[in-house]
């Protein structure tokens, strides 16, 4: 156990009394992703890995698709370092997709589903990828530019791995569009010699993307050993994990979280019942149907699923939320519901970004404190800095939170000056990642949030009609219409909205000679629509003769969050 000494938590490290000697001296794993989900599933292939829509797929079977893939992507020259792009949610063949692609040490390219044609077709050049996989419910779009892709595109289908009797009803109902492109099971055929298996641990493993203080979007390249670390530490959270339990799986693989939420779970031997539709209603249709013994969503989602009052949650082993906080009477309230429903355990509150490959700190069964984030996994460590002077802080002083782990990003790519702004090496050496949020860390390890320096919120699409939770930046709204020969200022803010949390709204003053207010709203709305992904749209743009400026001659956002409510006083 470590004894407190100097007062600064990254030295005394107080959390780690939470952990044993056994796991703070464990060695941490050296192989890729695939070689560790292999390593803990190989003497359990008769057992189920995932359940989808009626159908129970093997570890033997999993395995024997994995290797299939490897084969297919090999046979269409697809090499070690060499990147391919997917655009889906969780599928069966995704997740075989991905693990192929790491066998042989490729790349994946991990993108949003609501990218407009033009963000897609940027990222293909961008990675230089070799080849494109597609959701087919997306499938639309990627027609509308399918003469532009340069790569061989592969069609992936929501229904393709479900039972007989779903497939049949979901078609009959869903009525998928015809297209002349690959399917999974046309691409699977390619298969021919076995693939040779990468073992290069530290080698990228996959792409996913957030933004930075900017608000450009940028890719986030996790190595092997960083999602390995994730994985690896949640082995010694308390979260009475057992081999055969169930987790319901929603959150998409283009969120480091969602992938997480894959990967660490299938280290552990836990049955991935996989949801392709990530709307909200039907997240919690899909828990009150199948009870899983672990669940991970946005406290929203949390929130419905303890308000369905199901009466027993005696079979809840873990229940958390991260991504947004919660208010205490709120976490008060599920652990009032949970306990009366016969359930062991609390709500357990965690926090991570992209950049760590998920979670770096989180509340456990036997480690947790109303109100907090948790305590840092078992090899991360925390320090609260100064965001003045970057002086670190001691304990209880809100400040800029900073972690080191293993699990933490090789960097951004082709963005050195972002990489420099946010990976700092101390006096030792050690890199630390500033997390452009506030908080502070109490005398017994735990991290408590205080809110967001960066401008940066959450929100659900509209267009997609899903529950995924999505980032708004509003300066890429400003950066977008400044570039309009029409448009002088634009300030852009967001107002709460019960249902889709965060939605934006473009203010703007028009270049002197403007007259046409309507004709330039309308090239603004064609210009945000071909730059921006569907969450990113504003829903309005008004446009002011003065921009509110702040003393300092800065735009004056509270000014204009102040008229937003005004004009959205119900939301």
């Amino acid at each position: 156990m470590t004894q407190q000494k100097t007062g600064f938590p990254s030295v005394d490290r107080p959390w780690l009394k939470y952990y044993s000697e056994e796991a703070i001296n464990a060695p941490l794993p050296e192989m890729t992703m695939y070689q560790y989900i292999w390593e803990n599933n190989k003497d359990y292939l008769s057992g189920v890995a995932l359940r989808y829509y009626g159908a129970k797929i093997t570890y033997g079977k999993l395995f024997e698709t994995i290797k299939k893939a490897a084969s297919a992507f090999y046979a269409m020259g697809v090499r070690p370092g060499d990147i391919v792009t997917i655009m889906s949610m969780h599928t069966p063949e995704t997740i075989c997709c991905i693990y192929a692609l790491n066998y042989i040490g490729a790349v994946a390219n991990m993108v949003y589903m609501t990218l407009s044609e033009k963000e897609i077709l940027h990222t293909l050049k961008n990675t230089q990828s070799k080849m494109f996989f597609v959701l087919d419910v997306a499938l639309e779009r990627v027609q509308k530019i399918e003469k532009e892709i340069a790569v061989p595109v592969v069609v992936l289908g929501v229904a393709d791995s479900m039972s007989l009797p779903v497939k049949v009803g979901y078609v009959l109902k869903e009525k998928p569009g015809k297209h002349n492109h690959m399917r999974f099971s046309d691409f699977i055929k390619r298969a021919s010699t076995p693939a040779p298996l990468a073992t290069d641990h530290a080698a990228p493993a996959i792409i996913v993307y957030t933004s930075g203080s900017t608000g450009e979007p940028k890719g986030v390249e996790l190595t092997n050993d960083n999602i390995n670390a994730v994985a690896f530490q949640y082995k010694y959270v308390d979260a009475a994990i057992e081999r055969g339990d169930t987790i319901l799986v929603f959150m998409p693989p283009f969120l480091s979280i969602g992938f997480c939420y894959l990967h660490m779970p299938i280290c552990q031997g836990v049955i991935l019942i996989i949801c392709a539709n990530p709307e909200q209603n039907n997240v919690v249709n899909e828990y009150v149907k199948n009870k899983p013994n672990h669940f991970v969503a946005a406290p929203s989602g949390v929130l419905m699923v303890v308000e369905r009052n199901l009466k027993d949650y005696s079979f809840v082993k873990s229940l958390g939320a991260g991504g947004d906080s919660l208010s205490l009477d709120d976490e008060r309230r599920i652990n009032k519901i949970l306990k009366e429903g016969g359930a062991k355990v609390k709500y357990s509150a965690g926090y991570g970004m992209t950049e760590f490959s998920a979670t770096v700190v989180v509340n456990s069964n036997s480690a947790n404190k109303e109100g907090t984030i948790g305590i840092p996994l078992l090899r991360t460590n925390v320090k609260v800095v100064d965001q003045y002077t970057n002086e670190e802080l001691m304990y209880n002083n809100i400040g800029e939170l900073c972690f080191n782990t293993p699990s933490q990003m090789k960097g951004y790519m082709n963005c050195e000056q972002e990489n420099a702004e946010t990976i700092e090496s101390d006096v030792n050496g050690v890199k630390w990642i500033h997390t452009g949020d506030l908080g502070f860390v109490d005398e017994d390890g735990f991290v408590h949030y205080a809110g967001r320096i960066k401008r940066i919120y959450l929100t659900k699409s509209e267009s997609e009609k899903d529950g995924t939770l999505y980032k708004i930046f509003p300066q890429r709204i400003e950066e977008c219409l400044e570039r309009l020969d029409t448009v002088k200022v634009c300030g852009a803010i967001v107002y709460e909205d019960k249902v889709r949390l965060h939605i934006p709204v473009a203010y703007v003053v028009l270049s002197e000679g403007i007259k046409d207010h309507e004709s330039a709203i309308k090239t603004m709305y064609a210009a945000l629509k071909d730059e921006l992904p569907d969450h990113s749209q504003p829903e309005s743009i008004h446009i002011l003769d003065a921009m509110p400026m702040t003393a300092s001659g800065k735009i004056d956002y509270r000014a204009l969050e102040n008229l937003a409510q005004r004009e959205h006083p119900h939301a």
